[in-house]
């Protein structure tokens, strides 16, 4: 069984970073270990690097139940399309 989600809260953006109307998705790949902890790697990234570090920082708070090989956690990776938009 694939890695899943199980907790993905995306707080609003802050002020500070809406000086720019954008829309866009992000690719983030997200390298889930065994024990469900995970690390988020940017693949598809926004033309702001302030938000890209905005992003990163969230997705560091995002929970996952791991992998399930013979029912046992592993580790894997997961890619998810995140869509952006700043108005």
């Amino acid at each position: 069984m694939s890695a899943r989600v199980i907790a993905n809260v995306m707080p609003e953006l802050p002020e500070s970073l809406r000086d720019k109307p954008l829309e866009a998705t992000v690719v983030v790949r997200f390298a889930i270990a065994a024990d469900g902890n995970a690390t988020a790697t940017l693949i598809q990234a926004t033309p702001d690097p302030r938000i890209n570090q905005w992003l990163l920082g969230v997705f560091k708070h995002w929970r996952f139940f791991p992998a399930l090989r013979d029912n046992a956690p592993v580790a894997s990776t997961l890619e998810i399309r995140q869509p952006v938009s700043v108005q």
